[in-house]
């Protein structure tokens, strides 16, 4: 007879064996236990934070019924549902909404009256219209009296889906509704479309993402290069492949640079490759290095938070190497306020409670920097009375105290007035009066047809803090309507002001050329409205004269007596910011 059990196998260790044999953990029941219990702490923070604002079937669309013999069609009403983080909509069928009021009948008492199923199966205009309304109604009532009892709602809505799509669970299906051509046209397309560049910058852009993949070690030095050439020229890149450089092009099997950054090594390189792509990466954000910045911002904030969690943000902020940590705790702060995120979402976010502290602390004293340095910025304005000269006589004295006007601007050019120097770089010269009007020169090696459109369509690629000028109406070709929109980060005002003004070109001979640009009566139009804290007054009077073909000189002249104007220029008067450096570092770039 063949032995079969071993001679410890005794009566007494039966239970123990088959106990232990019963309660030896099964691989797929564990994943799934997990999957239950992040699904459900999800659903609890959706109902603890009321994250579901409004809902509403906003359509309808058939698609064929091929298995019924009454009717032809079935229909799908489209739902639409608007979270504190994102929208979307969901097709279901009125199925679907039956079975969900059979199974809810036992957690509410009181429900609005649902839409009986008819004797004759019809999807007739009227009935569709009918079961519409009261359908609305019922998912209204659901939404008022959503709680933890009520998590099969939210699993009809399929919210965790979505979820997830944003970056909540790394193993996720995503949700794709029932499609055919009647169907709704809307719907995301999941098509891959490979990104073509159009112009050189972006080119450049697939150029140094192929370099960032091949050559790991020389990240660092790549990284230096993108920054060189991209100064002047990011504004050119569109909001496409800026996503395309900010999480890569799966097409071309090309990783963004969040990837490249999400690399943990202790080598020197790494750490040098680390710093300097959080610094280019910052700089891609900040309108001081890029004048479309608010472009780059909304792709930044359309990254997901799956993306986002692949930097690892907490080991650049409490690892070994801090080099990097100010400028990831910098763009870690620009996705939370880009997005809005609550401080339920920021902790899933971070998901480290040492880089947490450290966030908090950096957001504090962010707060607490930007309400000095206003203080300090109100300082400097009265500070400014202070330095300032007295007026040398009361030929000068008479002309300051005129009313603002373009007349007075020219009436000064004209004059030999006491000008306080205030900087020079590289031979651009910066002068105030009084502190009520500012004058700066500009040597430059161009045209003077290309310094026109420099100083004119091509000001947004280096003004300081410029991020939008747009033509309102065109009267010929030498005068418009425009709105510049500005926004002042020098000395942390953040303050968004948009100029409407009248923009005038004049020939005045072969060798000089005058532009004029004058505040408009014109109402703000509403769009910026909603952007700008407010409209502003602002008065320029530009002298463009001819040295030779390839060289001209530029003079600006500027009134300033508009309080954001004053409050922007008066640190850069005072010599507090380097400002006129980095514009004419910018300008320079241009040429």
């Amino acid at each position: 007879m063949k032995q079969i059990l071993s001679q410890s196998f005794t009566p007494e260790v039966i239970p123990t064996l088959f106990r232990e044999q019963s309660e030896r953990p099964n691989l797929g029941q564990k994943q799934q236990v997990q999957k239950e219990k992040q699904g459900k702490d999800l659903y609890a923070l959706i109902v603890d934070q009321q994250m579901i604002k409004q809902i509403e079937i906003i359509e309808i669309f058939k698609e064929e019924d091929h298995e019924s013999i009454y009717k032809k069609h079935i229909v799908n009403y489209v739902i639409q549902i608007k979270t504190d983080y994102f929208d979307y909509t969901i097709p279901k069928r009125y199925s679907e909404f039956e079975k969900l009021h059979e199974q809810l009948h036992s957690y509410l008492k009181s429900m609005p009256k649902f839409p009986q199923k008819t004797l004759i199966q019809t999807n007739s205009r009227k009935i569709i219209a009918q079961r519409q309304d009261m359908l609305q109604q019922f998912l209204q009532h659901l939404l008022k009296h959503l709680d933890h009892s009520l998590y099969i709602f939210l699993e009809f809505l399929n919210i965790k889906e979505q979820f997830q799509k944003g970056g909540f669970d790394q193993n996720v299906k995503l949700h794709q509704p029932s499609r055919d051509e009647t169907a709704l046209k809307d719907l995301l397309d999941c098509s891959p479309k490979k990104i073509q560049p159009k112009n050189e910058p972006e080119q450049m852009i697939i150029h140094y993402l192929k370099k960032l993949n091949e050559k790991i070690d020389e990240r660092g030095k790549l990284f230096q290069k993108m920054e060189k050439y991209c100064f002047g020229k990011i504004q050119q890149v569109s909001p496409t492949m800026l996503k395309v450089l900010f999480i890569g092009d799966e097409e071309r099997e090309l990783e963004g640079i969040m990837q490249t950054l999400s690399i943990q090594n202790n080598d020197i390189q790494s750490h040098i490759s680390c710093i300097n792509g959080f610094q280019f990466f910052r700089k891609v954000l900040e309108y001081d290095y890029n004048p479309n910045a608010e472009q780059a911002l909304k792709q930044f904030g359309e990254i997901s938070i799956k993306q986002f969690k692949k930097v690892k943000i907490q080991s650049h902020v409490c690892g070994q190497q801090k080099h990097c940590k100010q400028d990831s705790l910098t763009l870690l702060h620009k996705y939370i306020n880009q997005n809005q995120l609550k401080d339920q979402m920021i902790k899933y976010l971070i998901d480290d409670e040492e880089c947490l502290q450290e966030y908090e602390y950096f957001v504090q004293t962010h707060i607490n920097k930007m309400i000095d340095e206003i203080k300090v910025n109100k300082d400097s304005n009265e500070n400014l009375q202070e330095l300032l000269p007295t007026k040398s006589n009361s030929t000068e004295h008479a002309i300051l105290e005129q009313e603002a006007s373009i007349e007075q601007l020219y009436e000064i050019s004209q004059m030999n007035l006491n000008w306080k120097f205030v900087q020079e770089f590289e031979t651009h010269l910066m002068y105030h009066l009084s502190g009520q009007f500012v004058k700066t020169v500009h040597p430059i090696n161009c045209s003077i047809e290309k310094a026109i459109v420099i100083f004119t369509d091509l000001k947004i690629q280096w003004f300081h803090g410029m991020i939008q000028k747009d033509v309102l109406e065109q009267y010929d070709e030498l005068r418009s309507l425009i709105v510049e929109y500005y926004v002042w980060e020098d000395k942390s005002t953040f303050k968004k002001m948009a100029f409407v003004s009248e923009q005038e070109i004049t020939k005045i001979d072969d060798l000089l050329y005058q532009i004029t640009i004058v505040p408009s009566s014109k109402p703000l139009p509403n769009h910026y409205k909603i952007k700008c804290d407010q409209k502003g007054q602002k008065m320029s009077l530009i002298f463009l004269k001819k040295k030779t073909d390839d060289s001209c000189e530029v003079i600006v002249y500027q009134n300033i007596m508009d309080n954001t104007f004053r409050t922007a220029l008066t640190p850069v008067i005072l010599k507090e910011i380097p400002w006129f450096n980095h514009t004419i570092t910018k300008l320079k770039a241009l040429l």
